[in-house]
């Protein structure tokens, strides 16, 4: 194999590579990635870096390459990358020569000793799969508005993935760690494929989700999800991302949403979340608490914390009923505030002791669970 190609976009690629990529394993053959490269026809010639872990696998693509010898290679993603990284060069060459890989920079030279090829793993085939394809744009927003609220707690293993479902005429994606939950939904806007794919529902990773997010591209206008019992396949334009899916129940998250909320009151986005920070300063990990009191026509923040001190913020806000104070965490809150685009949202609550039910616009939901404190 021998290639010349942009340093800087095989560097991109190199680095959604080490997303999936460990630095370490048991397995050695996975700290490498797999670099392949072929002619299409005599004007078109790519590159292909394959990666995995065995959970998540990556096949990426970089065309208009320079191939002078189609083949393949077997490399450690780490050195690759870091030779990648650490030159400036607009151009560079990789020429495998047995079991080494020649990398010629214009004032570096490297030889990168090669794994063997038979130890590499292939990455699974979709033979039976259920498929269907959604608009890149609502995908990477459904993924942002869900990510955050995954739970990293493998003793409630099925929340550690983002439950994916096609229900009727909808794409909803639906993440909780089981103090928050976060819903979005949208509407069936590309192929819904096969009939079976109106039966679609897949517990996928975190880690799949924000590889997904980082090799999307405008570029992209569609994403192609290939979906079977036990993994999912997504495609783009220049990637294709494998991984297992989380093995589990979701709970019924309709039945967690309340609909009982009598109080309903509109904020502004951006002051909220500069509200809700400067109150933040006066709290820490062992006390991590903000009370939201709400009166006639204005909002007010209120923490304490011992030996720390206590802070009051309020805002102006158009709320005519009884007064309520309610406790939250405010990492919970600044964390779906960072991903509204909305410039208003609604906030639903009944008393100080159920759940606030946060609305932006009518697809997204964003429902927290109380704390119990004393101030």
């Amino acid at each position: 194999m021998k290639i010349r190609c942009n340093r800087q976009r095989l560097s991109e690629a190199f680095q959604l590579a080490q997303i999936v990529v460990p630095q370490k394993s048991t397995i050695p053959t996975l700290t490498n990635v797999k670099l392949t490269a072929s002619k299409e026809d005599k004007k078109n010639s790519i590159v292909e870096l394959t990666g995995t872990d065995l959970e998540v696998g990556l096949k990426y693509t970089i065309s208009a390459v320079d191939v002078k010898d189609e083949g393949s290679i077997i490399v450690s993603a780490n050195r690759l990358a870091g030779i990648l990284r650490e030159n400036i060069d607009d151009e560079i060459t990789i020429e495998s020569d047995g079991n080494v890989a020649n990398v010629v920079c214009s004032s570096s030279k490297y030889k990168v000793v090669c794994a063997d090829p038979t130890d590499f793993p292939e990455l699974p085939n979709f033979e039976k799969s259920k498929s269907i394809s959604i608009a890149t744009e609502d995908l990477g927003e459904m993924i942002k508005k869900t990510l955050f609220a995954v739970s990293t707690d493998l003793v409630r293993y099925a929340l550690t993935g983002i439950l994916f479902e096609i229900k009727g005429k909808e794409i909803r994606m639906v993440s909780s760690d089981g103090k928050r939950l976060a819903l979005i939904k949208r509407k069936i806007s590309g192929k819904a494929g096969d009939d079976a794919a109106k039966d679609i529902k897949a517990l996928i990773p975190p880690k799949t989700m924000t590889l997904l997010d980082r090799v999307l591209t405008e570029e992209d206008d569609m994403v192609g999800l290939n979906v079977e019992e036990s993994q999912i396949k997504l495609k783009t334009k220049s990637a294709m991302i494998f991984s297992r899916l989380v093995e589990g129940a979701f709970p019924d998250y309709e039945a967690v949403i309340p609909t009982d909320r009598n109080k309903k009151v509109e904020l502004n986005t951006t002051q909220l979340l500069t509200t809700i920070r400067r109150a933040t300063i006066m709290t820490n990990e062992k006390s991590r608490a903000v009370q939201l009191r709400f009166n006639k026509d204005k909002l007010i923040v209120f923490t304490r914390t011992q030996d720390i001190g206590e802070a009051n913020s309020d805002m102006q806000i158009d709320y005519k009923g009884e007064d309520l104070e309610i406790a939250f965490n405010p990492d919970y809150i600044t964390d779906y505030l960072k991903v509204v685009s909305d410039e208003k949202i609604e906030l639903h609550l009944k008393d100080k002791t159920t759940a606030g039910v946060f609305k932006a616009g009518k697809d997204y939901t964003y429902v927290i669970m109380p704390l119990t404190i004393s101030m």
